[in-house]
């Protein structure tokens, strides 16, 4: 069997495990595009941007392409990065930004109808949040989540940690997500768990704002250091500026006994 006929065979079981699908649903093709297209567009709507793999992760779709078909009939706009990985973001045009604000309960704010207001640098970081929020969401885990614009639109209490990501579980449970790719050092460490203490804190609340945070890497070894880092009796120094703007430890503490009880630590796959 030649490879353009093992193609043609691939072809026609794609096609009719589809049609399978689409009989069990009983929806017609028509009303499974226009719902897809709109659970992409509010995806984008909610976290700013997102990738064609994105797009066909939160589709469970087989076959790319999806991202691109929508850019070409003008619900997104389509912009390459400067790293090439991945080849191209989408955004929503004008038209895209109003059938999302057509069907979504709560406004946010939408600067990325500039695609180029996007911060670059900051995209595999914000892919990452989503391709963890897609997986927790596909495999069941969770039932929702909330993103930093949604979280700004709720309001932040002053000082507290501002995840970026926050997944809603079956229960009501909170879990802030906190993506990681590069170690924090000195003020910067003790800053973080020192933030992820007093958010935490507040379970006691009778709606906090957090229950549990998950720290995701793809690093084996960002991941060890930050579980060290919350480790029991684990020193914690306290940061304040001095009189001349410069910043001293200001005290040492010790990290909370039940801390490390209400993280989880997730090492993904690069």
């Amino acid at each position: 069997m030649n490879t353009q006929t093992q193609e043609a065979i691939r072809v026609s079981h794609q096609l009719a495990a589809a049609r399978m699908i689409l009989a069990a649903t009983g929806k017609s093709p028509r009303q499974i595009g226009e719902e897809s297209r709109l659970k992409v567009i509010q995806f984008i709507y909610q976290f700013g941007y997102t990738s064609a793999g994105m797009v066909q992760l939160l589709l469970n779709r087989t076959a790319a392409g999806y991202a691109q078909k929508l850019a070409r009939q003008g619900w997104l706009v389509a912009t390459k990065t400067i790293s090439g990985n991945p080849v191209s973001i989408f955004t929503l045009s004008e038209r895209g930004l109003q059938e999302a604000e057509r069907h979504s309960p709560v406004l946010y704010r939408y600067p990325e109808t500039d695609p180029y207001r996007v911060n670059q640098q900051q995209i595999r970081h914000y892919l990452l949040a989503q391709q963890s929020t897609i997986k927790a969401l596909n495999a069941g885990v969770i039932k929702g989540f909330e993103t930093e614009r949604m979280i700004d639109q709720a309001g932040d209490k002053p000082g507290a940690k501002k995840p970026d990501a926050v997944w809603i579980g079956k229960t009501g449970l909170r879990i802030a997500v906190e993506i990681e790719l590069s170690a924090k050092w000195a003020r910067d460490l003790d800053d973080f768990v020192a933030s992820i203490v007093r958010a935490l804190q507040s379970s006691n609340d009778p709606s906090p704002a957090y229950h549990r945070f998950a720290i995701i890497s793809d690093s084996k070894a960002i991941i060890e250091r930050y579980r060290a880092a919350v480790a029991p009796n684990q020193p914690l120094a306290i940061w304040e500026k001095n009189q001349r703007g410069h910043w001293v430890i200001d005290r040492t503490s010790n990290v909370p006994a039940w801390l490390i009880s209400k993280i989880d630590f997730q090492l993904v796959g690069k």
